[in-house]
C-alpha cells in the first residue's frame, strides 16, 4: 500500500510506501525542492473558512498553508508536523 504526497508548488503527486505528514523531496514535475504534504492534509485545507484565510492564501505553497492553519488553530492536527 502506498500513500500520496502533493508538491507544495505545482500540485503534482508522488506515491511513497510510508505514512507521514510531510516529506522533503524534489518534485520530478517542477524540479522544486520542498515539503510535500500528505494528500489527506491537503483536503483539510479546503475546510479552512475563507474568512480565516490570510489574503495571500492562494499564493502560499501548500506546506505553508498547512503550517499557518495549524499555528493559528484552524486545523485540528498534531502540532508536531516534522
Amino acid at each position: 500500500m502506498t500513500e500520496t504526497y502533493v508538491c507544495p508548488h505545482c500540485g503534482a503527486t508522488q506515491e511513497r510506501p510510508y505514512r507521514v505528514k510531510l516529506i522533503i523531496v524534489t518534485c520530478p514535475e517542477c524540479d522544486e525542492n520542498g515539503r510535500h504534504v500528505h494528500a489527506s492534509y491537503v483536503d483539510l485545507l479546503d475546510d479552512v473558512p475563507e474568512a480565516d484565510r490570510p489574503e495571500e492564501w492562494e499564493r502560499m505553497p501548500l506546506d505553508e498553508r498547512l503550517l499557518d492553519a495549524v499555528k493559528r488553530g484552524l486545523l485540528d492536527v498534531d502540532v508536531g508536523l516534522y
